[in-house]
């Protein structure tokens, strides 16, 4: 039987190996170019490797291996799971399918050339960023983010469509929707992960509410507002999933003349991890019909071809971002290549994001700025528990963003046919305390790309935030000088002990090899978000 199974991932391999190369070099060029002419190939390839992983007959055939019982090899039955996942979350009906690939180009050609009106000039996100940053014409500010959510308008009926076809295909593979089957095949717990986010926005209430509470009163001192009339557009980021600058603070000016590039490789230098290779083949800044966002792509597993997207402008949220995918490309660069080609990978997107998220909090860590910034002592000196404070109002008012977007995103697999504009306001009411706009009825939720495009993903940024906090721990206590940076000892604990060892085990037994615990969130409650659970 393991002579057998070996077999049916020898083929497996030959299989996709080509098709999943030419797919993600597709989409980057696609991504980093806009040429149109790419997409109906990308389209095709697509097709072909969903037709290998929606084969009823071969993951019947894998389900058959499982029951037998006698694939013993461990690193055998971990490339069976993992097979088991990819196959199960691909089944359904082959129309059903071609139509979700089809609809989904056409959703992300729609994001990647999208780009905001307003008052007649087209205005792309890091502008229409600047404008809620820094513009005190409210009116402006209102026409700027009502801009940024124009995109909703136009893809979310396909949205709806792809999400309804989604579901189809998850209840004949007898899921009661696309999200409880996609959570099944992600080593995810519906029922045990909400119970950990319901705890987890239970102590952040009262919490996040007092910070809110003081962001709202200060913005609404320099709007000249009552704080009552605060609303969306009177924050820096469209879905306020960031906190607003605090202006008495100002980082950006750390960065408004250095060499993001030159820092990155000095700061992953200094925990021996080189990326000039990636840097070689990244697309880092932004241009006309380009991808707007920002991405780790893995071309080619054996390659260990890494790439990331950016579009760089010189501000600490753009540092936090290129340091957050250099983390992702790190971590895809150093798994070791001796393993099987399945396993040649992260063991979950969660185990990712941790990285990601680990590294991205240097933008405000005051020793990094004087370290590598560059930035004069006596300037960080009075603003040293200040920078502190802002990383921890930046991991509150993300984690309360994402609950969100996880609430939201389970509610619309089970019904996309309610009022899903004001589901979305319920929320954001809810969880990040912002008050509605007056009569408004657009979808504002759908110019949010993830819903459409990395479906069932969000939860995995807030466990990311778990897994950063239990391993940052860990170093501090156990890993060279304990810090994110100058600290050689820590590349070699993250490539031995984490990165090393790919997808050959599940995440959760992943993080316990590294930091010898599984996860445990209070971690992240008393060490990010400061909540004594004493």
């Amino acid at each position: 039987m393991e002579q057998e199974l070996q077999q049916f991932i020898n083929n497996y391999v030959d299989s996709v190996r080509p098709l999943l190369k030419e797919l993600y070099t597709l989409h980057w060029e696609y991504d980093t170019t806009g040429d149109n002419s790419l997409v109906d190939r990308k389209i095709e390839i697509e097709k072909q490797y969903k037709e290998i992983v929606a084969n009823k007959e071969s993951f019947q055939q894998l389900q058959a291996f499982k029951k037998s019982g006698v694939v013993n090899d461990a690193t055998l039955v971990r490339q069976l799971d993992c097979l088991l996942n990819e196959f199960g979350m691909n089944q359904g009906d082959s129309e059903n399918i071609k139509r979700i690939i089809q609809l989904e180009s056409e959703i992300n050609t729609s994001y990647n050339q999208y780009r905001a009106k307003v008052d007649g000039r087209e205005l792309n996100d890091n502008e229409i960023k600047k404008v809620l940053s820094d513009e005190l014409d409210l009116e402006m500010r209102k026409k700027a983010w009502e801009a940024s959510k124009q995109i909703g308008q136009e893809v979310a009926g396909k949205v709806i469509e792809v999400v309804k076809l989604r579901n189809e295909n998850a209840r004949k593979a007898g899921y009661s929707d696309y999200y409880q089957m996609a959570l099944s095949h992600k080593d995810l717990d519906e029922e045990k992960m909400f119970s950990t986010l319901g705890r987890l926005a239970e102590l952040s209430d009262e919490p996040f509410r007092q910070l809110k509470e003081k962001m709202d009163k200060d913005l609404s001192q320099r709007f000249g507002i009552d704080v009552k009339d605060m609303r969306p557009w009177h924050y820096a980021d469209p879905f306020f999933q960031q906190p607003p600058v605090d202006k008495t603070l100002d980082i950006d000016q750390f960065y408004q003349s250095v060499d993001i590039e030159k820092l990155m490789i000095e700061t992953y230098d200094s925990i021996d991890m080189d990326i000039r290779d990636i840097l070689e083949k990244s697309d880092l800044y932004p241009k006309d019909k380009k991808c707007q966002h920002a991405y780790c792509t893995f071309i080619d597993r054996e390659a260990k071809d890494v790439r990331i997207l950016c579009n760089i402008a010189p501000t600490e949220q753009w540092t936090s971002t290129t340091l957050h995918e250099f983390g992702h490309a790190v971590y895809d660069k150093y798994i070791d290549s001796g393993l099987p080609y399945i396993l040649i990978d992260t063991p979950h997107t969660l185990s990712t994001e941790a990285i990601a998220m680990m590294m991205d909090t240097l933008s405000k860590n005051p020793k990094w700025l004087t370290d590598f910034v560059k930035v004069d002592v006596e300037k960080v000196k009075p603003i040293h528990n200040d920078l502190i404070q802002a990383e921890r109002l930046t991991q509150f008012v993300f984690i309360r963003w994402g609950l969100v977007m996880v609430n939201f995103e389970r509610e619309l697999y089970k019904n996309p046919d309610q009022d899903l504009n004001k589901l979305w306001w319920e929320y954001v009411e809810k969880y990040q305390c912002v008050t509605r706009p007056e009569d408004r009825n657009a979808p504002d939720w759908a110019a949010k790309i993830h819903l459409a495009l990395c479906p069932v993903y969000y939860q995995n940024y807030i466990y990311g935030e778990l897994v950063s906090a239990q391993l940052q721990d860990h170093i501090k206590k156990q890993i060279g000088n304990g810090e994110l940076f100058g600290n050689s000892e820590l590349g070699t604990y993250l490539k031995d002990k984490y990165f090393g060892s790919g997808a050959k085990y599940d995440w959760n037994e992943t993080l316990k090899n590294a930091t010898g615990a599984k996860l445990d969130p209070k971690h992240f409650v008393e060490h990010s978000l400061g909540i004594s659970l004493a």
